[in-house]
């Protein structure tokens, strides 16, 4: 047997491998969970209720109408679209009526909370005033400045709010 196809045989069970891990079931967490044990969700993905907050960088944080306990450990968290990610992940972000639902509040002084579904990808972590690598790279987002990202597949059970303007 050639050199060819071992090689096609390793690159199929890659995409093989990329394609169960993208289709197989995320693991549910809460935004705490990330915060606290980062590496157990590591290049996984993840289903997690968040509020967005922003336009150009949007990032996720506790939703307001979730009552949560305070977490010991914090990370800023940056939301990105698979075709804005290299190398490109194995799935494609789905441009539903939910994603549409989100893309109309961004036009709008709206707050969006959303159930998210993606690949989580942390490099660092705050725990006692102090910020621990707990990954590989130097952060996401404008200046390398968000401690971790999650690359967007999809978003069900979208709600805005309108905001009062001042």
């Amino acid at each position: 047997m050639s050199v060819w196809f071992y090689s096609g045989v390793a690159a199929l069970l890659l995409s093989i491998s990329c394609w169960a891990q993208a289709d197989s079931a995320p693991l549910k967490a809460s935004l705490c969970d990330l915060y606290t044990h980062p590496e157990q969700f590591a290049g996984k993905m993840i289903e997690v209720r968040a509020s967005i907050v922003g336009h150009r960088d949007p990032s996720i944080e506790s939703p307001a109408s979730l009552r949560q306990e305070p977490c010991s450990a914090y990370m800023s968290i940056v939301l990105e679209f698979p075709g804005d990610v290299a190398p490109k992940p194995p799935f494609d972000l789905e441009r539903d009526a939910a994603f549409q639902k989100y893309q109309y509040a961004l036009q709008k002084p709206m707050r969006i909370e959303a159930t998210l579904v993606g690949r989580f990808d942390p490099v660092f972590v705050w725990k006692d005033q102090h910020r621990l690598r707990v990954g590989e790279g130097t952060g996401f987002g404008k200046k390398h400045s968000a401690d971790a990202r999650l690359v967007l597949r999809s978003m069900v059970d979208v709600m805005t709010w309108y905001m009062p303007r001042r």
